[in-house]
């Protein structure tokens, strides 16, 4: 029986759930920090973040996955190694035609998570330029442009986005309001969308 279900107030080190979000949130920054992810889409990267984090072994797990001691299954992870997040993607505008079939009839957008409850394993989260809706594809294809090249950085050896591009906003939540949720970034001298 568990006889306390809350910390002490700025003792949530005891509580292994709050220092699992601890990790979450840190991810979630680096995440959104990297790719310099739209504000409006900070819950389809937390989505993304934690999926992510269930496929990863753990060392209090006995080097197992969350989702594998969960279900008793081994997660396959080729999943992981088709998109990153927030890539622009192409793909077909209706269900049932292939994408570069018909380039009239290709959208663009941006992959922004897996699609668990939808279709086979490899159905994927797209995130349309025109409509701003998340729709469930399939057959997505990596779309030919700079926004989607990676560089490792020599300095400090990280990856930055598209070289030489600076980004227009840092995420920073220790400043950006009591609620990260509804005021995720803080820009200074950079307009808001």
């Amino acid at each position: 029986m568990i006889g306390h279900w809350k910390s002490d107030p700025h003792c949530q080190h005891q509580n292994f759930a709050e220092h699992r979000w601890g990790h979450v949130k840190s991810n979630l920054e680096w995440l959104v920090s990297l790719l310099d992810v739209d504000p409006d889409c900070w819950s389809l990267a937390l989505n993304h973040a934690c999926s992510v984090m269930n496929f990863a072994a753990e060392k209090i797990l006995g080097w197992h996955a969350p989702q594998e001691a969960a279900t008793g299954e081994t997660p396959d992870i080729c999943i992981l190694l088709f998109f990153m997040f927030w890539d622009v993607v192409c793909c077909a505008r209706h269900a049932n035609m292939q994408p570069g079939s018909q380039k009239g009839q290709e959208i663009r957008g941006r992959f922004v998570g897996f699609a668990w409850d939808v279709g086979h394993k490899l159905t994927f989260l797209v995130l349309a330029d025109d409509t701003r809706k998340v729709i469930k594809q399939s057959v997505p294809r990596l779309a030919n442009c700079p926004e989607n090249e990676m560089r490792l950085d020599e300095n400090n050896l990280r990856l930055d986005k598209a070289a030489g591009k600076e980004r227009r906003r840092k995420a920073n939540f220790t400043t950006a309001g009591r609620d990260p949720a509804l005021q995720w970034f803080h820009c200074e001298g950079t307009s808001s969308r």
